[in-house]
């Protein structure tokens, strides 16, 4: 019986342990929460001289067609549909499946004002793999969900971002198009807190 006992202790002192590491859930929460945040403008891909896409973890724009193009660079491209129709569209669509390691999920919230966005939905992003891309419009905010493989670990980072301007380079041309936006990205991995 008394083997019993020793058995059971043992078990409640496991199951305490346990639970106990249910509170440490998140394994990125040592990294230092830190917003960055500032202003960009990207041209569509229908424009031959500066097509652009945007990376939030570096603060870039990268002008693709160059060499500039990483296999983990990237997370957003604006690009057209067939109907001419503006999108933001997952970076990881434009190359070849496999040549990223960055996978975005993009999500309109639609026109709210941009202060008003403390923290980004965990859910209901578009796809990762989803070509047709986002709608853009001006005054809108978007939600941005970015998963980078660093190394065999996937930390999942949130940013969010909000339509200024909808233009054109030239006007007539609607290859030329661009779009001026405001954003702010989370570094802490988890955390969907996009202010600071």
């Amino acid at each position: 019986m008394r083997g019993h006992r020793n058995i059971l202790g043992r078990l409640l002192v496991l199951v305490a342990i346990q639970l106990a590491a249910c509170d440490d859930e998140n394994p990125f929460r040592n990294t230092t929460p830190q917003v960055f945040e500032g202003e960009s403008q990207l041209w569509e891909l229908g424009l031959p001289a500066f097509p652009s896409g945007w990376d939030f973890a570096s603060a870039h724009r990268i002008f693709v067609g160059t060499d500039e193009i990483g296999g983990s660079t990237g997370t957003f491209l604006l690009d057209a549909r067939p109907n001419g129709t503006l999108v933001f569209r997952a970076f990881s669509t434009f190359l070849a499946p496999g040549l990223t390691s960055v996978r975005t999920g993009i999500q309109d919230l639609g026109a709210v004002p941009y202060e008003s966005v403390e923290e980004v939905p965990e859910d209901g992003y578009s796809d990762v793999d989803d070509e047709a891309g986002v709608p853009v419009e001006a005054g809108h905010v978007y939600a941005f969900r970015i998963s980078r493989s660093q190394s065999g670990i996937v930390p999942i980072n949130y940013a969010k971002l909000a339509v200024l301007e909808v233009g054109s380079e030239f006007p007539g041309q609607p290859g030329s198009r661009f779009a001026r936006f405001r954003w702010a990205y989370q570094v802490q991995p988890l955390n969907r807190r996009v202010v600071e």
